[in-house]
């Protein structure tokens, strides 16, 4: 039995459908009962609720585990805490894998949720524990946050520089991919960042979609402060902070580098461009799409 935990977000839902279309059944951990049909319609066999802080929900989750998927919901204030909970979960249940999902520049103290997952990376390399990384870079699902004004006002706005260079992979790989790794042998010890090769700026993401869906659109920056107020509707102070560090981040330096030929390696053929990831997405909302 493969265990996802975060089973309920993009990520978690991507996998047990990849999961599923290799005929596995996986059992999803949730944190609200009312996440338990959303899991189940993608593909999970069995669904548990539990906190992942808690020691006891962590070893009944995991309980007859043949693997497990670790996935910490996004911006979390105990990544290290819950990542540890696991951890000792996986080691009492004797899970004979564990695959953590964690992300590229993992090195960059400026971006604290990456450091977090390292601190992971580190107690888990420390376990004794069977381990695999998966280190995903930004997921080009990102942009669809702003699909609405792009569409509408032909504006694709995000509070750092228009010329910071962005390295893009699709959710959807990334599923692929953890899939693999869950349901083959041979991928212990491994550290796998899985990256498209489109490092573009914004500027160029622009391009791509003007290109593609036959309309201008134009790449444009605001400041982080304007940002700010926007980003407190969704999230906790704790996240804010650490978003606006993020951009800070991406303004000076963007997300550059990743290369693609190791998740090319793992699913044996070329990752989703963004111009192919673009033009799915528009087909998908049943836009006209320029040849």
């Amino acid at each position: 039995m493969i265990v996802i935990t975060g089973a309920a977000g993009q990520t978690g839902q991507a996998v047990l459908r990849r999961l599923r279309a290799r005929g596995i059944s996986a059992r999803a951990m949730v944190s609200r009962e009312t996440s338990a049909a959303r899991v189940r319609e993608a593909g999970a066999g069995e669904v548990v609720v539990g906190d992942l802080r808690s020691a006891a929900d962590a070893r009944r989750a995991l309980e007859g585990a043949s693997a497990v998927y670790h996935i910490c919901p996004v911006m979390s204030d105990d990544e290290l805490g819950i990542g540890r909970n696991l951890i000792a979960a996986a080691q009492a249940n004797k899970v004979p894998r564990f695959v953590f999902h964690s992300l590229v520049h993992a090195q960059c103290d400026a971006l604290l949720h990456h450091r977090d997952k390292r601190y992971v990376e580190e107690a888990l390399i420390e376990s004794g524990l069977d381990y695999t990384f998966l280190k995903p870079t930004m997921y080009m699902q990102n942009m669809l946050q702003a699909w609405d004004q792009i569409v509408a006002e032909g504006v694709y706005r995000l509070p750092y520089s228009v010329q910071s260079r962005m390295s893009l992979v699709d959710v959807e790989d990334v599923a692929e991919a953890a899939a693999v790794v869950l349901s083959q042998d041979g991928w212990g010890g491994g550290e796998f960042e899985l990256c498209s090769g489109d490092n573009l700026t914004r500027v160029q993401m622009a391009d791509v979609l003007s290109q593609v869906l036959g309309r201008p659109v134009r790449a444009e920056a605001y400041s982080i402060d304007e940002w700010k107020p926007i980003g407190a509707r969704t999230r906790t102070p704790f996240q804010v902070e650490r978003v606006a560090r993020m951009f800070e981040h991406y303004d000076r330096h963007g997300l550059a580098g990743g290369n693609a030929r190791v998740l090319q390696m793992i699913l044996g053929r070329r990752p989703t461009g963004f111009r192919d990831f673009v033009r799915r997405v528009a087909a998908e909302r049943g836009m006209q799409v320029a040849a």
